[in-house]
Order: C-alpha cells, then sequence, then structure tokens
C-alpha cells in the first residue's frame, strides 16, 4: 500500500482556498484606521489652537494646519472606502490604495517618515480584498 487513505485527503485540503478574514474584519479594520486618522486630525486641530492662541510660533502653526487637513482628508478617504466596502463595490480597493498613496506622498512631501504600518496592514488588506473578492461578495 503507497498511501492510497492519505493522497486524497491532502488534495482535498489543498484546493480550499478561503480567505482568513471575513468581510466584517475588514470593514472593522477600515473603521480603525479611518478613526485614528480623524482623530489625528482632531488633535492637531487642538494642538493648532493652542498654539495660535499663544502665538509663539506662526510657521509650526501653519504646518500643523496642513496636518490637520491632511488627517481630515485621509480619513474621509479611508471612511468613503469603507463605505465602499460595505456596499459590496470593488471601489473601496481603489479608494483605500489612493489614500495609501496619497499619504505616502504627503509624507515623502512634508519630510516626515513613511507610514510602514500603515502601509504594511494597508496593502494586506488590498490584496486580500482582491484574491478573495468572490467570498467578499465585491463586484
Amino acid at each position: 500500500m503507497q498511501h492510497t487513505t492519505t493522497q486524497p485527503r491532502i488534495a482535498a485540503i489543498t484546493r480550499t482556498k478561503q480567505s482568513v478574514f471575513k468581510k466584517s474584519t475588514f470593514v472593522i479594520a477600515l473603521a480603525v484606521f479611518g478613526g485614528m486618522s480623524i482623530l489625528a486630525g482632531v488633535i492637531s486641530f487642538v494642538s493648532a489652537s493652542v498654539l495660535l492662541s499663544n502665538a509663539a510660533m506662526p510657521s509650526l502653526v501653519n504646518t500643523i494646519l496642513t496636518d490637520v487637513a491632511f488627517d481630515f482628508i485621509l480619513g474621509a478617504l479611508i471612511i468613503a472606502s469603507l463605505r465602499a466596502l460595505v456596499q459590496g463595490k470593488m471601489l473601496v480597493v481603489w479608494l483605500f490604495g489612493s489614500s495609501l498613496l496619497i499619504d505616502s506622498f504627503y509624507s515623502l512631501v512634508m519630510g516626515y517618515p513613511l507610514n510602514y504600518i500603515f502601509m504594511g496592514f494597508g496593502l494586506l488588506l488590498i490584496w486580500e480584498m482582491v484574491k478573495y473578492r468572490a467570498e467578499l461578495e465585491l463586484s
């Protein structure tokens, strides 16, 4: 006997390609990313208003206000991709991918270090969404 009982079982196990994540996991991840970006914008806005009231460093206030606008725009873009995911549209990949590109571009232009954690998890989310779009009911 040449392992006749294990060969069909191994073939059946290797043929199944199901996503480890459920759609709700993607929704939660996008909500967390969007919420963190908007929260960062709120914190930056509060610190800018405190610095503006002191008027000690007006050039720093301008930079912080630019960061506030960027954080709100990035958060809105991620929340828009969240809504597209909930509606089952493949547009989520383009919206979230553009948020990754915008974040990287803004960081490079402003001289900030790249956010590798956001990029890593973002690319993982996009890869999983594209790979398992039938299971996630994306069209």
